[in-house]
């Protein structure tokens, strides 16, 4: 049996990063701590449910001032509960195609 992993495109990272979401409507951003992240989407954890299909923006900034940060709009296609505790939600982001936002 092919593992989800198998069957993407493009292999996700595993990274610990800080990174920006921004709720496209509103324009409210808050900071989050990427999980993973490859050319079509990301994970992180945040402290507020949000709803799939909501449209985001993440930016990840740069470690390097040489070099520019990445900024890509998508949409939530996930939001779970990350424990029982109230530890937050763990959000899945799918990013728009290129040249589409």
């Amino acid at each position: 049996m092919i593992g989800e992993e198998d069957r993407r495109d493009h292999r996700r990272m595993q990274v610990s990063a800080e990174a920006r979401m921004t709720w496209r409507s509103s324009g409210e951003s808050v900071d989050v701590q990427l999980e993973d992240l490859s050319a079509t989407g990301c994970s992180f954890v945040v402290q507020r449910e949000t709803d799939p299909g909501v449209k985001v923006s993440v930016t990840v900034p740069s470690p390097d001032g040489r070099l520019q940060g990445l900024e890509r709009h998508g949409r939530v296609v996930r939001c779970e509960p990350v424990d029982e505790a109230g530890g937050g939600w763990r959000v899945a982001i799918a990013f728009d195609p290129e040249g589409e936002s």
